[in-house]
């Protein structure tokens, strides 16, 4: 660089240095650990908001904003990294407040699963994987066909819920790894899953939530706060198979049909990066940038967080309600009146700047800090427990998703891949003892209580001291 630093790059330069300074701090407070979904948000945002910008002023990746029809001012530049900044703090002090936690186990090694528990996944196993394969069969049988509405796609053929339910298969795996370990027999079946997900084209988050489920359920049973080495340098191939399928959602096919994509034999480094990374797919802070530009100065209003009433209509199928309303049901502008924000996401920063600007962010990014903080605290209270563990490490890998899309997007995420735990810890309890509580009783202090059991194994009396407790 020559010359005194402008006024964005400074702004570059702060927006690296805050996100450092968390990092710090977090890491400060001894709460830091895989486990916490701040670990994850600091990831996201590195990549999105810190990284991401600095491509696009030093790199020049403009292909995003010449998709969407958008050339931005420096100052909506300086917006948007405002924004981030801001969501980033705002968060980042909501999940530490709300989710502190002893954050050490309290077991050598985890408890074991009864085996109610290993049968009841087993029926979960059977009954679902017929509804998996009727899944993928519905995606290739030409049911699965979509139209553009006003610049959202919606399911014109086939339902989301027959074409989505192949979502299952992913937790039922990561249910197996737990149960019996990483063995070649649990592990084996992750092959062909990656191989079709890879070949179908569609939903690669599914091969990150599995790559990261993996890494979360060996870090847990072996008491593990951090990830281990092996996991950090499989994340890289991930990240290029990753980015491989955004380019070309028939990659694999191609591959097996010997289609290999032609690049010019001769190019600079920076032509080369901008070929290879500038893409929509770790663009959050492009999409941010035309969110804060357009929202209120063309859009003259906010949503007032109006978008979430969608939670109430996305469960109807659209063939049982042909006028379903697309997106929310109360829609004060559309992203795509003012550029084709097409196929792009506005991520959680850009929703809750939709939803009330600067007031926006501040009530979005405290209110989902909180759950999340909230459900981490829930975590540690449990976390020698299997079953409740998985819930949570589950529920942990899919956020990346809520911190890109912004919206009610997680909550159908989270039905897909929870569904079959509900399922497994239902038929546990049918299978088990099936304890309830049925009454309760306060008793006076030196009351006599007889409890009974078999002739087998007779008990005798147990005597309530003045404290309340049983003794014998």
């Amino acid at each position: 660089m020559n010359g005194p630093l402008s006024f964005l790059e400074l702004a570059l330069l702060g927006q690296a240095l805050l996100w450092l300074a968390v990092m710090l701090i977090f890491v400060l407070t001894r709460q830091a650990s895989i486990y916490h979904p701040l670990t994850v948000y600091l990831l996201f945002h590195g990549l999105v908001f810190v990284v991401r910008p600095w491509t696009v002023h030093y790199l020049d990746f403009v292909q995003v904003w010449q998709y969407i029809g958008f050339d931005p001012s420096e100052d909506q530049l300086l917006r948007a990294l405002a924004a981030s900044s801001l969501a980033l703090v705002v968060i980042s002090t909501s999940m530490v407040a709300f989710g502190w936690s002893d954050t050490r186990f309290k077991a050598a090694v985890p408890k074991p699963f009864t085996k109610e528990q290993q049968t009841a996944l087993v029926a979960v196993t059977l009954l679902l994987a017929p509804v998996v394969a009727y899944s993928i069969r519905t995606q290739y049988s030409g049911a699965f066909q979509v139209e553009n509405r006003g610049g959202t796609y919606v399911m014109a053929g086939a339902s989301g819920y027959s074409l989505e339910a192949q979502y299952m298969a992913g937790s039922l795996l990561a249910a197996w790894l737990l149960v019996k370990g990483f063995r070649w027999v649990t592990l084996l079946p992750i092959v062909p899953y990656v191989l079709y997900r890879t070949y179908a084209g569609m939903s690669r988050w599914t091969i990150v939530l599995l790559f990261l489920l993996i890494t979360l359920i060996y870090a847990w049973q072996r008491r593990a706060k951090w990830p281990a080495l092996w996991a950090i340098l499989c994340a890289i191939p991930v990240f290029f198979l990753f980015k491989s399928i955004g380019d070309n959602r028939q990659w694999l096919a191609d591959r097996w049909a010997g289609k290999v994509q032609e690049t010019p034999a001769v190019q600079s480094v920076q032509d080369k990066l901008k070929t290879r990374y500038d893409s929509p797919d770790f663009a959050n802070f492009d999409f941010l940038a035309y969110v804060v530009a357009v929202v209120p100065a063309r859009t003259e209003t906010y949503t007032y967080g109006a978008q979430y009433l969608q939670l109430f209509t996305e469960p109807i199928p659209r063939k049982l309600w042909p006028g379903k309303p697309v997106g929310a049901p109360v829609r004060l502008f559309n992203l795509n009146n003012y550029g084709n924000f097409l196929g792009m996401t506005p991520s959680l920063v850009g929703d809750g700047w939709m939803s009330g600007g600067w007031i926006g962010i501040i009530v979005t990014m405290t209110i989902v800090g909180g759950l999340l903080g909230a459900a981490h605290h829930w975590f540690w209270k449990r976390a020698d427990a299997p079953m409740e563990s998985l819930f949570y490490m589950v529920a942990l890998a899919l956020v990346p998703q809520w911190f890109r899309d912004g919206g009610i997007s997680i909550t159908k995420f989270l039905f897909w891949n929870l569904s079959p735990l509900v399922l497994w810890v239902g038929l546990s309890w049918l299978m088990g003892q099936r304890r309830v509580p049925s009454c309760f009783l306060l008793l006076r202090p030196g009351t006599r209580v007889r409890l009974l059991q078999r002739e087998a194994n007779p008990v005798q009396p147990h005597t309530l001291p003045p404290s309340g407790k049983f003794t014998r």
